[in-house]
């Protein structure tokens, strides 16, 4: 009996210490000290768990009641937004019922005018669409796009007419780029640079086809209502063209016009795109790169010898016209050894100065040789190259076939420029080993004159 009773006890303190705090749940409460004192908490835990019960049941109510409240009020919003649109509905079908008949009165009203919408309608959509893109829109202003777009707007709409005013608006703006087209035109407006400043520059506008400021060909930007430099200018004798109209006061004056125009103008966009002498160049990969280095080469090396012969063969005359001998120049030094030696007999003399002229002919020949090979070897070096374009378009042929031309360029051009450089660099460099090698020959030739007269006065004088 006594363990039951134990037992009882230990289940009630372990249930009232796990409810037994205070509404805020900070404070705990008593606990028993006998089992009187026990029941005693147990009665009132009921008691409490009943007041909750009927709180929680009575806020639960309350809620279902303003549920059902708003159930009925959206119920009835529903109810009432339903009559509101088919009241709506019945209006639109009433009043589309009235448009039709409106819109057959019109038409029979208009008659004929409706064509003439259409067609003012389709001319300043047209005119509006060319006058966007027109270079004469950066002199002319945004405002008769502006009207073009009203004006369209309102013929489409095929309501009102158009007033004699604006009708007169229309003929005056296409007649006026009618008039543009045949006009050269100098003034002052923006130009967008390549770097994207803008500069206030005068300009020249040819006709609705090119326009020209500073030597450059300009284009038409629409988004920015202003002229801009192309990304690139073509050939030197364009470019010159456009700066003698630029400054020209006086006319005719010679320029070339792309009539195609700025716009995507395919004359003007070609002779960009064509890669000028150094692009061409460029094309011959090393081969043509190799010649170029080696026709500079041979180019300083002729400048050189030029110089060098020009100032041999100078001091030589020199010599050949004065009595006293030098040691400065060549013929002077060969011409001395029969002066100091003038025991010496006629062959012992000619010996001396054939040998003194075969220390001198190096100086005098030097390097004429390098010429004579580069203008051999540098045509040999253009078809080694054009072997190696032709291997390459080949290779193209094999990898792609023949549909597309533009797989081939690339090695049809290695061929011919590197044949175009070779060529460049032998012509010159033949003429430029002629020149010099006649210049040695001839300061040679002179040398062994004298040389020779020398040897014969000597003989004479022995004899």
């Amino acid at each position: 009996m006594n363990k039951i009773k134990l037992f009882i006890f230990i289940i009630s303190f372990g249930l009232v210490s796990s409810i037994a705090y205070t509404e805020d749940g900070e404070e705990e409460a008593a606990t028993p000290s006998n089992p009187q004192e026990l029941l005693e908490i147990v009665r009132q835990g009921q008691f409490a768990d009943t007041r909750q019960q009927r709180n929680r049941e009575s806020e639960f109510r309350n809620e279902k009641n303003k549920q059902a409240k708003l159930l009925s009020d959206a119920k009835d919003e529903r109810a009432r937004l339903e009559r509101e649109a088919a009241r709506l509905e019945q209006q639109f079908e009433a009043n589309e019922a009235l448009l039709v008949v409106a819109e057959e009165q019109l038409r029979e009203r208009l008659g004929s005018l409706n064509e003439i919408f259409g067609h003012i309608a389709g001319n300043t959509t047209e005119a509006r669409n060319i006058m966007e893109s027109s270079i004469t829109a950066a002199q002319f202003g945004k405002d008769r796009e502006e009207f073009m777009t009203a004006l369209g707007s309102k013929m489409n709409e095929g309501i009102k007419l158009a007033s004699i005013e604006e009708l007169e608006t229309l003929w005056y703006e296409l007649q006026r780029e009618i008039n543009a087209s045949g006009e050269v035109v100098k003034f002052n407006t923006e130009v967008i640079t390549t770097d994207g400043n803008v500069e206030n520059r005068d300009v020249v506008r040819v006709g609705n086809f090119n326009v020209v400021s500073d030597g450059q060909y300009l284009t038409y930007s629409p988004s920015r209502g202003a002229y801009s430099e192309l990304s690139a200018q073509p050939a030197g004798r364009y470019t010159s063209q456009s700066s003698d109209l630029l400054g020209g006061d006086a006319f005719p004056v010679q320029f070339a016009v792309d009539p195609t125009g700025p716009q995507g103008g395919s004359l003007l966009e070609s002779l960009i795109s064509m890669p000028g002498t150094w692009g061409k160049m460029q094309e011959g990969g090393f081969v043509g790169t190799v010649l170029m280095i080696i026709g500079s080469l041979a180019t300083l090396l002729f400048i050189w010898r030029f110089y060098e012969l020009w100032t041999i063969r100078g001091s030589v005359r020199a010599q050949a016209g004065s009595a006293t001998l030098t040691d400065d120049n060549a013929l002077g030094r060969i011409l001395k050894i029969a002066e100091e030696d003038k025991e010496a007999d006629t062959e012992t003399l000619e010996l001396k100065m054939a040998e003194q002229i075969l220390k001198e002919r190096p100086s005098v020949e030097g390097l004429n040789w390098v010429l004579k090979i580069v203008s051999v070897v540098a045509p040999l070096m253009g078809l080694f190259g054009t072997i190696i374009g032709m291997i390459e378009t080949f290779t193209m042929i094999t990898l792609f076939g023949t549909g597309d031309p533009k797989t081939m360029a690339s090695g049809i051009s290695t061929a011919l420029v590197t044949t175009w450089l070779g060529l460049m660099v032998a012509i010159p460099t033949t003429f430029m080993y002629a020149t010099v090698n006649n210049i040695s020959r001839g300061v040679l030739g002179t040398i062994e004159e004298h040389s020779t007269g020398m040897a014969a006065k000597r003989s004479e004088g022995t004899k």
